[in-house]
């Protein structure tokens, strides 16, 4: 599959060399661009308490990475929102550094076990089993939209952020009840 972003050319009008005003596909609003901000805060509470519970270096940094992307991609859509532009560096450095972030996380978790392993028991028990459930179901939801919604519908972009919020929500609160 053919990845979404090089597709520039799907969205932007052909004309003679002049420079285009709108260098956006339609839809990607200031509004957009805000909702796409609330899974990243909510992910950084998120890392906050579990950082605060797994006591490791790595995992802080590899969250931190996590966190910089998802700003990236917040400062992309703002770009295309209110300058009507496409910083395609913006977008693409979240396929380079999000995986990083969650393999220095796991690696975090994995060489403090004993702290995850503390957090991974109250996480499996109620009342946190309920929104970690929840937060299960909407990744595997983000996984199927990642390989099957254009990225570059503004319609998939809300349906992707508003189930994202949700996920990382309902992670947060099972995080906070353990």
């Amino acid at each position: 599959m053919a990845d979404p972003l090089s597709r520039q050319a799907d969205f932007r009008p052909q004309n003679s060399g002049k420079k285009n005003q709108r260098d956006v596909p339609p839809g990607f609003t200031l509004g957009l661009a805000l909702m796409d901000a609330v899974p990243v805060a909510l992910f950084a509470a998120s890392a906050i308490v579990a950082a605060g519970r797994i006591h490791s270096p790595l995992f802080l940094a590899g969250a931190v990475a996590c966190l910089a992307a998802g700003a990236g991609k917040v400062a992309w859509k703002l770009a295309m929102a209110l300058a009507h532009r496409d910083v395609p560096a913006l977008s693409h450095q979240m396929r380079y550094l999000m995986p990083v972030g969650f393999l220095l996380m796991l690696v975090g978790a994995v060489t403090s076990a004993t702290d995850t392993l503390v957090l991974l028991r109250g996480l499996a028990s109620v009342p946190s089993l309920v929104p970690l459930v929840l937060w299960l179901v909407c990744t595997g939801l983000m996984v199927r939209f990642a390989r099957h919604r254009d990225q570059l519908d503004a319609r998939s972009n809300w349906v992707e952020q508003g189930v994202n919020s949700v996920g990382q929500l309902a992670l947060l609160v099972a995080l906070v009840l353990v």
